[in-house]
């Protein structure tokens, strides 16, 4: 039976998941952090073969481990990320409704623009139990609480990110909520930001105040109150991110 593990990065209030197969031998890992020893002694203790490395989106907030996992695993691994991402380096698309498959579990992406242009949720399918989602990570799009924050220079818009909660909101409210941050992280709106590291759709569509909107004008009145501050390091965070800066140069990262 497939499982999920959430790994958790306290420094920068990360959280990456560990989704498994030990039945199949084959593992993904979503959201990496650049501590990437975890994610082998997880697949080494399931005997188990990471297949796919995703990033959510480009992220601008703490330094990905994608690549560096990736690469660790030579050529047995498939670096994912959304298609028309803007970095540097090869990676394989994929887009709206292409699915990953990690044995009995499958990965079913969703175009969720606003926080960056290329931000990309997934369901996630235990096929042995149902044909139908379980859960979702949401990566930066939604959290516990609240919603990433759109002022970072993903391009993604606020009417890109109206459009992709409702999509989010439409899910069936059992559906559970696996979100890349938990409380203090940078890249949030920070109204009610949680230290509750998942959730449910209907919990959130009920408790949290980002999503209790019924109209554009409404969603666009909320966002307009209390900007928080802008990190000084995200220019540097991202542009590393994105192959196009050396970590050395990448200020207290």
């Amino acid at each position: 039976m497939p499982y999920i593990r959430p790994m958790y990065r306290s420094e920068s209030s990360c959280i990456s998941y560990f989704v498994c197969c030990p039945g199949s031998g084959v593992a993904a890992v979503i959201d990496p952090s650049d501590e990437t020893e975890q994610y082998l002694s997880a697949a080494k203790g399931e005997q188990c073969r990471i297949t796919h490395v995703i990033d959510s989106h480009v992220h601008s907030d703490h330094v990905s481990g994608a690549r560096k996992l990736a690469r660790s695993l030579g050529g047995r691994t498939e670096l994912v990320m959304t298609k028309g991402a803007d970095v540097s380096f090869e990676y394989t698309p994929v887009d709206e409704g292409e699915v990953i498959e990690v044995g009995d579990a499958e990965l079913r992406a969703v175009r969720t623009p606003g926080h960056t242009q290329e931000s990309m949720s997934f369901l996630y399918l235990d096929k042995k139990r149902a044909a139908e989602p379980w859960g979702v990570f949401t990566g930066d799009s939604l959290f516990v609480g609240d919603i990433g924050r759109l002022d970072l220079t993903g391009h993604g818009t606020l009417r890109q990110a109206y459009e992709s909660l409702v999509r989010l909101r439409s899910l069936p409210d059992y559906v559970e909520v696996y979100p890349a941050h938990y409380a203090g992280s940078d890249c949030a709106s920070n109204r009610n930001l949680s230290f509750k590291t998942s959730s449910t759709i209907g919990f959130e569509k009920r408790h949290n105040d980002m999503l209790g909107w019924n109209t554009f004008e409404e969603f666009e009145e909320v966002m307009a109150k209390d900007p928080v501050a802008i990190p000084a390091t995200w220019r540097d965070v991202k542009l590393l991110n994105q192959g196009r800066l050396e970590r050395v140069q990448a200020s207290g990262q």
